[in-house]
């Protein structure tokens, strides 16, 4: 009775719980929902204020004033030479850009439109072209690139720069921006190495959008210019201001209040690059050159691979590169005959007897020769059944000859002989030891990797096929090798070292802009030479005998305080029957000389490369020796 009395009570207590839940619920809910009723009151009531009361001067403002976004250029990174020198470096200057949104008015007439333009292109010395591809540009800009400001004048002169800040209200939409502009004060020294820049043009920016260039950026055309573009550009920044609707900035606080959201962003300056080179010795190259109208000189560090200097002829200023060209000035570029566009150190010729290091080589280390054996040299070598005669360049012949005094006469008939036993495909094995027939990895300027024929390439090259004389053209440097002057440097590099083949350096170290080291750069070996040593030491045995011995070809030429090898090389452009002196320009000998120093103790190994020069022995040697003998009185004395 007890327990069911408790369980009446308990259930009857539950129940009356149960039915006050509903009343608590509902009051909750009334005031939740006046609360939403409330907000959304106090909402469209500042919607109405907004929209109806002040409506009309938010239109206006809103109609009248842009956020105008800015792009803040990064300043380029420098280049120096090896003693800290800049050699490419950012002079201030002064743009001129265009708004096409802001410069023309809606309702602007055609006429008032033309006579703006006139008087733009008066301020800025525009010429007739110039006018005519900015009245295209504004007709027919589409929309989306109508807030895009155009480039239309870089470098403008002060008093280019006063016209436009004068006219300024007839000029609404032009913008002067200060900027840098490229200058490189060692002018004709070394432009083929340093490079230049100049602006990309709208081909060129379709594919560079995605990079974050616009137009108007320049972009690296050559050299370290163009093949680290990447570090040296750096990333520009962005900066706004509010404009009206005819591009004039506003400053009051309601403009300025669109904009409280922005936050500019700070550009990057590009990476510092120092290179290897000298421009003290650049200098010296240069003149080297001066009575050649066209070929190349590389110097080399043996023991490290590192780039002393490399010098192109002929040269040209990049500072006018990296501006805007006239027309004249373009096709006086692209119609010179000896091509001063084009890096003559980094294109394959035909390498003439610098290239009989290779051969001698092939014969010691396949056992064919031995340094005391000799071969008779009658001034020719009959060859085949036919029996062809291929000749020496000394017709009366050299006689007996071993091969220390075959490279030291540059005696043909030797290499011919020796040639014919090793094959083509065993001399093509030996290139290819040597580095030939691929690119050194230099890294700039579209860099020839030569010609190393085979047997198969030959049948490939030509319906007849590989015939049995090409061997003999390819055993002294003729035929259809081809090496870079480069590649021959790092040859005579490496067989003054011993034996090693470095990978060629021309950049010493890349820094911040405030001189942060980011990375330097040490030697690389490509490959060690797998010769015997006494196969190097003969070989530079007769490097020796070319130019200390009176029966080498540079004897006339020699150094009389530094002990100097090397090889001279005359490469047959056609062939002839008729002296140098009498052939058109184009058909005359390529003239090399290969050489290092001093012979003890090797500093450098100089390859010089005339195009068209003639004799290797007459004029290639000369200007080898001087660039040797200046190197150490002015260059390493200097240091000393």
């Amino acid at each position: 009775m007890l327990l069911n009395h408790k369980a009446q009570n308990n259930a009857s207590t539950g129940g009356a719980e149960a039915k006050s839940e509903p009343k608590d619920y509902a009051k909750s809910y009334r005031v939740f929902a006046t609360f939403i009723a409330c907000a959304f009151l106090l909402l469209l009531s500042r919607f109405w204020y907004l929209q109806v009361v002040e409506g009309e001067h938010y239109r206006q403002l809103a109609f009248n004033n842009f956020i105008k976004r800015r792009v803040v250029q990064a300043e380029r990174g420098q280049i120096f030479d090896i003693k800290n020198r800049v050699v490419a470096t950012n002079h201030p200057s002064y743009d001129v850009a265009l708004t096409p949104a802001f410069f023309r008015e809606q309702d602007e007439s055609e006429a008032s439109f033309l006579e703006r333009i006139d008087a733009l292109a008066g301020a800025l010395a525009l010429t007739n072209d110039e006018k005519t591809r900015l009245i295209e540009k504004l007709r027919t800009v589409p929309k989306a690139d109508r807030f895009s400001p155009i480039t239309i004048k870089t470098g403008i002169t002060r008093d280019q720069l006063a016209r436009v800040e004068t006219n300024s209200l007839m000029f609404h939409g032009v913008e002067i921006n200060a900027t840098s502009r490229r200058y490189y004060p060692f002018n004709e020294i070394a432009p083929h190495l340093i490079g230049y820049v100049n602006q990309i043009n709208d081909e060129e920016l379709q594919k560079l959008k995605i990079y974050g260039y616009r137009l108007g950026d320049v972009t690296g055309r050559m050299g370290i210019e163009r093949a680290y573009e990447p570090m040296l550009r750096g990333a520009n920044g962005l900066s706004a201001s509010v404009v009206n609707a005819k591009g004039i900035p506003q400053t009051d606080p309601e403009s300025l209040a669109l904009m409280r959201d922005w936050h500019d962003i700070e550009p990057i300056s590009g990476k510092n690059i120092y290179l290897t080179v000298d421009m003290d010795f650049q200098r010296i190259l240069k003149e080297a050159l001066r009575n050649y109208p066209t070929g190349g000189i590389v110097a080399v560090e043996p023991q490290t691979g590192r780039i002393l200097g490399m010098a192109s002829a002929p040269t040209f200023n990049p500072n006018s590169w990296s501006g805007r060209l006239s027309r004249d000035e373009h096709r006086d570029a692209n119609t010179n005959p000896y091509k001063p566009m084009l890096d003559k150190t980094l294109l394959s010729y035909f390498p003439g007897s610098v290239y009989k290091v290779i051969t001698a080589v092939a014969a010691l280390e396949e056992g064919l020769m031995h340094p005391q054996d000799t071969l008779n040299c009658p001034g020719f070598y009959e060859y085949g059944k036919q029996r062809r005669r291929f000749h020496c360049w000394k017709h009366s012949g050299h006689g007996a000859v071993s091969v220390v005094e075959a490279l030291g006469s540059s005696c043909d008939v030797y290499f011919y002989k020796v040639g014919e036993k090793l094959g083509i495909n065993t001399l093509a094995d030996y290139a290819h030891m040597f580095g030939l027939g691929s690119a050194t990895g230099i890294g700039i300027n579209n860099e020839s990797s030569g010609t190393v024929p085979t047997r198969e390439w030959h049948n490939k090259q030509s319906k007849e096929g590989f015939q049995g004389g090409f061997t003999l053209s390819t055993s002294i440097g003729q035929g259809d090798v081809k090496t870079t002057p480069l590649q021959i440097a790092m040859i005579y590099a490496a067989l003054a070292n011993g034996g090693t083949l470095y990978y060629p350096q021309i950049i010493d170290r890349i820094e911040t802009a405030d001189g942060t080291p980011i990375f330097t750069y040490p030697k690389r070996v490509r490959t060690k030479f797998p010769f015997k040593r006494e196969t190097i030491a003969t070989i530079n045995h007769g490097l020796d005998m070319v130019v200390n011995s009176e029966i080498g070809t540079a004897y006339h030429y020699r150094l009389s305080n530094i002990n100097v090898a090397g090889k001279t090389g005359s490469a047959q452009v056609i062939s002839r029957r008729v002296k140098s002196a009498a052939v058109e320009f184009k058909y005359r000998d390529h003239a090399w000389f290969a050489a290092f120093a001093p012979i003890e103790n090797p500093q450098i190994a100089v390859t010089v490369f005339l195009e068209h020069g003639g004799s290797g022995s007459a004029n290639a040697a000369p200007v080898a020796m001087e660039v040797i003998e200046r190197y150490f009185r002015e260059i390493v004395e200097a240091e000393n």
